[in-house]
């Protein structure tokens, strides 16, 4: 115990001051053969074309969701406002069950954090996909696979969590599974609720003036998840089903903040704004799935789709300007009401030839039509009687098509291993804003054709030693939201607006990699990317306005060193760390202000994972991640950083598991965040309830041996990922 506890300090003393980490994948290839590198079940698994979180090995994720263990995944950055990141990039790509979430940042954390833990069976993590995937997402992508029943005949499981911070959540779900002869049926249920607290700070310095913004967020939330599906198998080669998705959420913000405005140091006003936001969120996804195998020489995959999402929320903002020698002051009103509906339909083939036993071809197509309706009404309280803001309500309809072609060549020659890909889509897309004045915003029509080449080289030194070569072009499309050109005002002093002349950002990448017994690899990668978008903030007088525009060029240098380290039968750890240099040239360009900057830094990511079986069915871990600070294109983070500890014992039988975890042990999660321009000085704290115990209760029933139901991917994931939570 003592030669552990030394290890995990000075891996933590070393490399702890931040949060996430390096990615664990290993080296693209033209098999997807898993490997297995020690005998007992790891949280952290390295096959040769992906990353695998095993969720059920990791006792400290009871009670968590799939957002809280992306932030411990290795390689995956969370920010504070719920944006992920792999590898120092954003623009992930995240699957559920294969299928493409196509959701603004927003919503995707919202969707995410309605999927309890004990629902979700792995996390892939896919950092160079092939031309069969969609191109968008130059991070790579994240694929979230959720738990499914194994056995014939009936059975299924409950769990329940809760978990204590400052305030306290709960949730409980259950797992279901029937199949006879050639039927299957399956299906999960989940449920969550809870309150949370996030205090919220932001400084600003302006000509003469400074602006302290002291908050507090408080948010009560809850949400269920469903998954229903039939498969049936017409024969030995073809299977068919149906898939039924359902993911709902509510949050009622209620957030309170007081902003004292100075004059050189001395109070002049004090502005108090109180914010109650409630929202609901639903998305719906229907998938019809074709498969048929012809053993290991053919098969052929057709997925038809239709999702819909809606989200809606009520932003009701007062504000009051109590100047510093008491005088009373009128309160000022204004209420947000923004409604989204995006139905996405889509369609896609996928066809696997083997010519022969070197020999390869994978080929497919996809087409999907997406249609989005945002709704804003803004109105003000004059008097006591709501007025429309004519200006500044509006109705926005956006149209988009994207029409996808693939080829890919796998072959392998002596100690060479190859694969060759080339993806082409065409895209096309038009949008309107309309104001209650019937005056219109019209987003440019575009029409483009993009080529996206991959190549894959795989060389075999000798036994157990691997070298790799990627190549690869990626998109980045805008999120569907972020091309509304509406302003919506989040209080008395910050706004958000959108920006219909949003292009996609296309990202270029070369990687080079070693990899030792597939499970140790060390890797450099190279990437750039133009048009970068960026969530950029202005200075506007005493107001901040954020938007995403088209910033400018991005160019990063990764080096990731990950492996797995068995010390004995009983203890085995996963240790990752990521170094990386990042530089932005960046223009900003709006709101009367109109500079280029350039912006450099060095970072690193570390993360360490340390897993024990005890005997008699008791089951240990102890984790820590950290991330150094480092800059962007005009945000300067600092680091961030947390250790996480877990424990579980199988009982009755070993039909039920009782789980209990610390997360951040040390409450050390926290975002201290700058943002530096010639006319803005902005410096912002977050700290939320990220200290938490948690216990966790599950139990199997029924007969444990039934055949599994067969994972399948579904069409529309990669269009899902633009909906912004």
């Amino acid at each position: 115990m003592q030669k552990f506890l030394t290890s995990f300090l000075l891996f933590v003393g070393t490399v702890a001051q931040g949060q996430s980490l390096s990615l664990a994948d290993t080296l693209k290839s033209t098999t997807t053969t898993e490997v297995t590198v020690i005998a007992n079940k790891q949280f952290v698994k390295t096959l040769v074309d992906k990353t695998v979180l095993n969720i059920a090995a990791k006792p400290s994720s009871a009670g968590q969701n799939a957002l809280e263990l992306l932030k411990i995944a290795p390689g995956v950055v969370v920010d504070p406002n719920e944006n992920i990141q792999m590898g120092g990039k954003n623009g992930v790509t995240v699957l559920i069950d294969n299928q493409n979430t196509q959701l603004s940042a927003q919503d995707l954390a919202q969707l995410l954090k309605s999927i309890e833990s004990d629902n979700i069976k792995e996390i892939e993590i896919i950092i160079n996909p092939s031309a069969k995937y969609d191109a968008a997402g130059n991070a790579g992508i994240i694929n979230i696979i959720l738990k499914k029943s194994l056995t014939n005949g009936f059975n299924g499981s409950v769990t329940g969590n809760f978990t204590q911070s400052t305030h306290n959540r709960s949730s409980g779900s259950t797992n279901l599974n029937f199949r006879k002869n050639k039927w299957n049926w399956f299906g999960n249920f989940g449920i969550n609720d809870g309150y949370q607290e996030t205090i919220a700070n932001n400084d600003r310095k302006l000509v003469n003036q400074q602006l302290v913004q002291r908050g507090i967020e408080k948010d009560q939330f809850g949400g269920s998840n469903f998954r229903a599906g039939i498969d049936y198998s017409v024969n030995k080669k073809t299977t068919i089903g149906f898939l039924w998705l359902q993911n709902t959420r509510f949050t009622n913000m209620n957030n309170y903040n007081l902003t004292a405005i100075q004059q050189q140091g001395i109070l002049d006003t004090n502005v108090v704004t109180n914010s109650i936001a409630p929202n609901r969120f639903n998305r719906n996804n229907y998938n019809v799935n074709y498969r048929w195998v012809n053993g290991n020489q053919q098969s052929l995959n057709i997925d038809a789709d239709y999702s819909k999402f809606f989200s809606g929320l009520n932003n009701q903002v007062t504000i009051q300007a109590i100047p510093s020698n008491g005088l009373s002051a009128p309160i000022n009103g204004v209420n947000n009401e923004a409604d989204v509906n995006i139905e996405i339909s889509s369609i896609r083939a996928d066809y696997t030839q083997k010519l022969t036993n070197q020999l390869k071809l994978e080929a497919g197509f996809k087409s999907v039509y997406s249609l989005a309706n945002n709704g804003l009404l803004v109105s003000h309280d004059l008097n006591g009687v709501w007025k429309a803001d004519t200006g500044k309500s509006n109705q926005f309809q956006f149209k988009e098509y994207i029409h996808a072609v693939y080829l890919s060549v796998q072959a392998n020659y002596q100690k060479w291993s190859f694969q060759a890909g080339l993806r082409a889509e065409q895209t096309t897309v038009n949008g309107l804003s309309t104001s209650l004045l019937k005056q219109a915003t019209i987003k440019p029509d575009t029409a483009y054709l993009n080529l996206f080449p991959s190549l894959f080289v795989q060389y075999q030194l000798k036994q157990n030693h691997q070298l790799g070569f990627t190549i690869t072009k990626r998109i980045d499309r805008p999120n569907y939201q972020d091309q509304n050109p509406f302003i919506y005002q989040l209080d008395a002093f910050n706004s958000e607006q959108g920006n219909p002349y949003l292009i996609p950002q296309i990202t270029y990448g070369a990687e080079l990699s070693y990899t030792y017994k597939y499970a140790t690899n060390f890797k450099i990668q190279y990437g750039i990317t133009n048009n970068y978008i960026e969530q950029l903030t202005y200075q506007v007088g005493k107001n901040t306005i954020q938007t995403p525009q088209n910033a400018g060029t991005r160019k990063m240098l990764n080096i990731s060193i990950s492996s797995p380290v068995p010390v004995n039968n009983w203890w085995n750890m996963y240790v990752s760390l990521s170094p990386f240099y990042q530089s932005y040239q960046v223009t900003l360009n709006g709101f009367g202000t109109i500079e280029n900057r350039s912006q450099s830094s060095w970072g690193m990511n570390g993360y360490m994972s340390q897993n024990f079986s005890l005997g008699k069915n008791w089951n240990a871990d102890i984790s820590g991640w950290y991330n150094f600070q480092n800059a962007t294109t005009i945000y300067q983070s600092k680091a961030l950083g947390s250790i996480n500890l877990g424990v579980s014992k199988k009982i009755l039988k070993e039909k039920a598991t009782i789980k209990f975890a610390i997360s951040d042990l040390l409450n050390t999660q926290r975002w201290e965040q700058t943002a530096t321009t010639s006319t803005l000085d902005l410096r912002t704290y977050r700290k939320w309830e990220s200290r938490n115990i948690a216990i966790s209760f599950s139990y199997r029933f029924g007969n444990n041996k039934i055949k599994t139901a067969r994972e399948r991917e579904t069409g529309s994931s990669a269009e899902m990922d633009r909906i912004k939570q």
